[in-house]
C-alpha cells in the first residue's frame, strides 16, 4: 500500500508540472517549437525540396495552426537530422499538423514512461524510481515543445536493458532506433560495437539499413550537404546560444573564435567518447554488467562536445543510476550525480519547477539513500534553495550583451536556416552570471559521473595489478 502511495505521489508531482509548463507554452507561442521543425522539414524533404533551407521550410513554419509555434519573419528553425530521421517522420506529413502534433504528444509520452519502465528494471528497482528520474529530465525538457530526445534516450536505456540479458540483437535495434539523434546515440553505438562480438554484424546491418533509407529518401547530393554543410553550419549557429552546454560555447563566451570553438567542441566530443567506451569497457569487466558499454560512453561524450542541449543531459540518468546501484564505493557523489541530471535545472525561471525539492530530489533521496526524514527533508531544503536562488537570477531583466571579445562570426551560408536561427540566436545572448548558473548543477553532475567511473576504474585496474604482482 505504501508503495503504491508513493508512486501516485510520483505520477501527480511530475504530471502537473508537465502540463503546467505546456500550458505556458500554449501562452507563450512557444508550443512544439521542436516538432513544427521536424514536420516542415520532413515534408519538404517528402516532397523533394531540401529540408535544410529557408525555403520552404519557413513558409511551412510561419503557417503553423494556432496555439502551435509560428514562426515569425526572419526566423526560421532549423532541423538538423539526417535525412533518414526525416523519412521516418513523413508519414505523419500526410496529416493535418494538429492531429500529427496529438500523435507525437502520444509517442513521446509512451517513450517517457517505456523509458523509465526500462530504467527501473536495468537497475533493479521499482517503476516509480525510473518515472522520477525520468519524468522531469525528459519530460518535463521535451514535451511542451515535442523534442525527440525521449525516443532516444528511451532506445538507449532499453540497449542497454536488452545487452544486461545477453538479447545483443535487440540491443543493436534498439540503438539504431536511437540514431535519430546521433550525436547522443553514436557513442552507445560504438561502445556496444567494441565490447559485444554478437552485436557487431547486426549493428552494421542497422547502420546500412539507416544510409539506404537516406540515400533513397534524399539522394547522394543531399546526403553529402547535409554532413558536410549542414552539421558544420548548425554546430556555428548554436555556438554562442546562452543554453548550450557545449565546450563551444564556453569557450566562445570567453572569446575563442567561432570556428575554432566549433572544432574544439567537436574534438573533445571524440576524447571523451574514446575515454567512455574504455572505462565503460573496464566497469563492464568489474562489475559483470555489460550495460556500462553503453551508458557510460553516452554520459561522457555530453561534457564537452559542440552541441549540448538540456533534454540530451537526460541521456546521462542511467550511467549515474547504474553507478549508484552496482557499488558501494562513492555513493554519496553517485547519488548527487543522480539528482543533479534528474532536474532540468536550466527550467528554473519557469514555477513548473518548484515541484523538485519534493520529487525528484526527496523521492529518490527516500528510496535510494536513506529513508531518516533529516536527509530526505535536507535534500529537498537544499533543491528549494538552489531554485529559488537561480529563480531569482533568471527573472531579474538583463540587457542583450554580446561578448565583446569575439569580434566577426563565421560565415554561414544565407540560404541555409542556420543562418536567420544563428542571427536568432545572437539576439538573445546575454552571456550574464545567471546563463552559468543555471547550467552548473548539470555541468557538476557530468563532472561528478565522469569522476566517479573513471576513479572506480583506476582502483580496479591498481588493485588487479596488486593482486598480480603478489600472485607472482
Amino acid at each position: 500500500m505504501r508503495a503504491r502511495v508513493a508512486a501516485l505521489i510520483a505520477v501527480i508531482c511530475t504530471l502537473l508540472p508537465i502540463g503546467a509548463q505546456t500550458l505556458a507554452d500554449r501562452h507563450s507561442g512557444w508550443m512544439m517549437i521542436d516538432f513544427r521543425a521536424y514536420y516542415c522539414a520532413a515534408l519538404a524533404q517528402r516532397e523533394r525540396f531540401d529540408p535544410y533551407l529557408v525555403e520552404p521550410l519557413h513558409t511551412c513554419e510561419s503557417m503553423t495552426p494556432l496555439p502551435f509555434y509560428r514562426a515569425p519573419d526572419r526566423v526560421t528553425v532549423p532541423a538538423p537530422y539526417p535525412p533518414y530521421a526525416l523519412a521516418l517522420l513523413a508519414p505523419l506529413t500526410f496529416l493535418p499538423f494538429p492531429i500529427a502534433a496529438a500523435l507525437w504528444w502520444s509517442l513521446l509520452a509512451a517513450c517517457i514512461t517505456a523509458g523509465a519502465w526500462a530504467l527501473s528494471k536495468l537497475i533493479g528497482r521499482p517503476f516509480s524510481i525510473g518515472w522520477a528520474a525520468f519524468a522531469l529530465s525528459l519530460g518535463l525538457t521535451c514535451f511542451p515543445g515535442g523534442n525527440a530526445m525521449p525516443i532516444a534516450a528511451t532506445a538507449i536505456t532499453f540497449g542497454a536493458f536488452f545487452l544486461q540479458r545477453g538479447r545483443a540483437l535487440a540491443a543493436s535495434a534498439c540503438v539504431a532506433i536511437a540514431m535519430v539523434e546521433p550525436n547522443v546515440a553514436l557513442p552507445a553505438a560504438i561502445g556496444l560495437f567494441v565490447s559485444t562480438k554478437s552485436a557487431r554484424v547486426s549493428l552494421i546491418v542497422g547502420a546500412a539499413l539507416l544510409g539506404a533509407l537516406s540515400m533513397l529518401a534524399a539522394g547522394i547530393p543531399l546526403n553529402f550537404e547535409y554532413l558536410g554543410t549542414v552539421v558544420p553550419a548548425h554546430a556555428l549557429s548554436e555556438v554562442s546560444r546562452d543554453n548550450q552546454y557545449s565546450l563551444s560555447t564556453v569557450v566562445a563566451a570567453f572569446g575563442l573564435a567561432e570556428k575554432a570553438s566549433a572544432m574544439l567542441g567537436a574534438a573533445s566530443y571524440l576524447l571523451m567518447t574514446f575515454v567512455g567506451v574504455i572505462v565503460g569497457l573496464i566497469l563492464r569487466r568489474r562489475y559483470r554488467d555489460p550495460a556500462f558499454a553503453i551508458v557510460i560512453p553516452t554520459a561522457f561524450a555530453l561534457l564537452g562536445g559542440s552541441f549540448v542541449h538540456t533534454e540530451a543531459i537526460a541521456a546521462a540518468v542511467a550511467a549515474a543510476l547504474l553507478l549508484f546501484s552496482r557499488t558501494n564505493e562513492l555513493r554519496t557523489l553517485s547519488i548527487a550525480a543522480v539528482l543533479l541530471l534528474t532536474v532540468p535545472w536550466m527550467l528554473a525561471s519557469s514555477m513548473a519547477l518548484f515541484i523538485v525539492p519534493i520529487l525528484p530530489v526527496a523521492y529518490l533521496i527516500h528510496q535510494l539513500w536513506n529513508r531518516e526524514r533529516v536527509a530526505w527533508a535536507s535534500g529537498g531544503v537544499a533543491a528549494a534553495a538552489i531554485i529559488a536562488v537561480l529563480f531569482v537570477f533568471a527573472s531579474a531583466p538583463a540587457p542583450h550583451v554580446i561578448p565583446q571579445l569575439v569580434q566577426t562570426h563565421a560565415f554561414i551560408d544565407p540560404k541555409l536556416a542556420e543562418a536567420s536561427w544563428r542571427n536568432f540566436v545572437l539576439g538573445n545572448v546575454t552571456n550574464r552570471a545567471a546563463t552559468w548558473l543555471l547550467r552548473a548543477p548539470s555541468w557538476l553532475g557530468l563532472i561528478l559521473v565522469v569522476g566517479v567511473a573513471i576513479t572506480l576504474c583506476r582502483r580496479f585496474l591498481v588493485g588487479k595489478a596488486s593482486s598480480e604482482a603478489v600472485t607472482s
